[in-house]
């Protein structure tokens, strides 16, 4: 936007000034735009992104994981092996991507697919022992980072943002609703 000069001390004080920027300029050119909703997604948004590269940059990366493939690691370590299209849905992985990276996965000697029921037809994928140990170790790192992406907000604060974030979660699904796209 050729209006924004960040004046470059920083990232805050660069995502204030847009975000003062953006609350005229959209009330300027769309009247009526509830300014607060926009904020609050806009930067629920931008803190996401944020969050996603510096935890994959940081902890996952260096061990020759996607931010998906760590998600899928983390959904099979707590929920225990699960069939593909339920992987995809709690690990908020696409399902066209999936088989992608459980291949890579795979290869790669932390996860296995099995045939086990009397339908072949239905695949089942668990953690070896090794991924089972690697992402033990991988969400150790994890939660140091998730700690210090929090530790400017009280442990109340962060109670309650979940909470909050909770309650936006069961917000309008239509867009999420269908096989291939990411729901949570």
């Amino acid at each position: 936007m050729a209006a924004f000069r960040g004046s470059g001390s920083g990232h805050h004080h660069d995502a204030e000034a847009f975000d003062d920027l953006a609350r005229r300029r959209v009330a300027e050119l769309a009247p009526g735009t509830d300014l607060d909703a926009m904020t609050v997604v806009f930067n629920v948004i931008r803190l996401a992104n944020r969050m996603v590269w510096d935890l994959e940059a940081s902890v996952h990366r260096r061990r020759g994981w996607s931010w998906a493939g760590f998600r899928i690691l983390f959904t099979l370590w707590v929920a225990g092996p699960l069939e593909p299209r339920a992987l995809a849905r709690l690990s908020a992985v696409t399902r066209a991507s999936i088989s992608s990276v459980l291949n890579t996965l795979e290869r790669d000697g932390l996860v296995r697919r099995r045939r086990e029921s009397a339908d072949r037809r239905i695949v089942t994928v668990d953690l070896t022992a090794t991924g089972k140990a690697q992402v033990a170790s991988a969400f150790r790192e994890h939660n140091d980072r998730e700690r210090d992406w929090t530790a400017r907000i009280t442990r109340a604060e962060r109670r309650e943002l979940a909470a909050l974030l909770h309650r936006l979660l069961e917000g309008p699904t239509a867009a999420t609703e269908g096989d291939d796209k990411i729901s949570n």
